[in-house]
């Protein structure tokens, strides 16, 4: 697995797009890997806000080749780069008990379900902070976390996009959380990091990452 980061132009147009419609950030990171017809991938991706500067996140199972996003999204005048680090030794490194200060965007929804309607009824985004918050809370053990411990955590960015997919229209609810977690169960933890938290995989929620506290 690899961990990916590179700065992005906030004020060039395919950038502000991209980011307006995550489909076209999705499709422009898919293109960073050889095209190898039948492989399933699983990359999760997001977009953080350090200060003034705009970065993509990647989470790879292959070594991407950020070319072509330079071209589209950043400095390519400039022969910017980016970082890349292998991620399977850190996982490694992972055990129970240990708490970590930690990051995830994600898309916190429930289902509502209709009166004489089959399924499970329509899917709706939760608004506010509080619901966001129970809605992390509530998958964490099923994750291999807890989040009850003093230090806490909170909902730090809320926004919701609307856009279109093949012609229809998409409202997304995201949330960025930031806190401490302890890890419960080392095994599914990893399972988690690696297959993202929640739905909306493809446009920019799932990827929790973990800093030293």
């Amino acid at each position: 697995m690899y961990l990916s980061r590179i700065e992005v132009n906030p004020r060039r147009r395919q950038t502000m797009l991209a980011l307006s419609s995550p489909q076209i950030m999705h499709a422009a990171l898919e293109s960073s890997f050889p095209n190898t017809a039948g492989e399933t991938k699983r990359n999760l991706w997001r977009v953080d806000q350090l200060n003034q500067s705009l970065y993509v996140l990647l989470q790879s199972r292959q070594k991407p080749d950020f070319t072509h996003i330079v071209e589209q999204f950043g400095w390519p005048a400039a022969e910017q780069t980016w970082e890349t680090k292998e991620y399977d030794a850190f996982l490694a490194r992972l055990k129970d008990g240990q708490t970590w200060r930690f990051r995830l965007r994600a898309n916190p929804v429930h289902s509502v379900k209709e009166k004489d309607a089959p399924g499970r009824g329509r899917v709706l985004g939760h608004i506010t902070v509080e619901q966001q918050k129970q809605w992390l809370s509530g998958r964490a053990t099923a994750n291999g976390f807890n989040l009850d411990n003093s230090a806490g955590f909170d909902v730090v960015q809320r926004e919701t996009k609307k856009f279109t997919r093949s012609g229809k229209p998409v409202t997304l609810s995201v949330a960025a959380f930031e806190g401490v977690l302890l890890i419960e169960n080392v095994e599914t933890f990893v399972q988690s990091l690696l297959a993202g938290i929640g739905r909306a995989k493809a446009y920019g929620c799932g990827l929790m990452t973990l800093a030293r506290l």
